[in-house]
């Protein structure tokens, strides 16, 4: 549209949308993504047979105490060596216990033994471990990014919090617990969804603050109970009751109509929130 409005002949504009529409996604996305892409390979072993390599997989261990010690902030001198000394016997280590395997395996499968079955386990743990470090590394900048955008529009941070951190936080857990509902994995599903917002409330919060508290040097910090937070608190209150006497009331199963329900408290919360936070704003631009 930018095109037509600039005045440009139709023919053109439509001989420009129709070419950058027939262009994969990936062919565009790739190029951009690719620092990452290559960061990720060269930071975290993959072990499975899908993804396996057995070059990629060395150079995943020869590199990942390097990205640890800089995510952790120990990029020193005697932190760096003492990376490289780890990265380089993890390196051999793996050349050794990969030396036989063959193509469409998993790692170490040519070795057999008690090691086949030991060292996957190894180093999905630790390709868990390095995942982890990846989303949280990626998930400080969507913040950064998220409050800079916040400031530039002159939007609430709590509205910006309700929406694209929210959402993209909920992005993983949503295709996740619907792909195991659909697959009959319900109870598993339903599990999920009041498990991940335990783990962020207790987990990743208690983590986020001694991080945080650490690298202030402080004992405390102060919290401010916005608004919109204690409206979350008594919608997520509120919804616990719903569902839990809605299927008792059911023989502990969900009516079909409930997920109308759940919607529409979600947008009526959503609502209310998106209300609140620029009420505040307003109220503190006012005064």
């Amino acid at each position: 549209m930018q095109l037509f409005n600039a005045g440009l002949h139709l023919t053109f504009s439509h001989h420009i949308i129709h070419t950058c529409l027939c262009i994969p996604v990936t062919q565009v996305t790739f190029p951009l993504l690719l620092p990452a892409y290559l960061g990720q390979r060269l930071t975290i072993p993959f072990a499975s047979a899908s993804g396996y390599s057995r070059e990629w997989l060395i150079s995943s261990l020869l590199c990942f105490p390097l990205a640890l010690i800089a995510y952790l902030g120990l990029f020193t001198l005697p932190g760096v060596l003492a990376a490289c000394g780890v990265g380089i016997c993890a390196a051999v280590l793996g050349a050794v216990l990969t030396a036989w395997d063959q193509p469409g395996q998993m790692a170490v499968q040519g070795l057999g033994g008690k090691a086949a079955a030991a060292v996957p386990g190894v180093l999905a743990v630790l390709a868990f471990c390095m995942g982890v470090v990846w989303i949280d590394t990626i998930a400080t900048e969507v913040v950064a990014i998220v409050s800079f955008l916040a400031g530039l529009a002159s939007l609430p941070s709590g509205v910006m919090g309700l929406t694209l951190l929210a959402w993209g936080n909920s992005l993983g857990d949503y295709f996740g617990n619907r792909a195991m509902a659909k697959a009959g994995h319900t109870s598993t599903a339903i599990t999920a969804c009041f498990a991940a917002p335990l783990f962020n409330m207790l987990i990743s919060l208690a983590c986020g603050f001694s991080s945080y508290l650490h690298k202030l040097g402080k004992t405390s910090v102060q919290v401010t109970l916005t608004p919109e937070v204690a409206l979350g608190c008594m919608f997520l209150i509120g919804y616990n009751i719903a569902i839990i006497t809605v299927g008792k009331l059911c023989g502990w199963r969900l009516p079909p109509w409930f997920k109308h329900f759940a919607r529409a408290w979600y947008g009526l919360y959503f609502t209310l929130a998106v209300a609140s936070g620029f009420y505040q704003q307003h109220s503190s631009q006012s005064s």
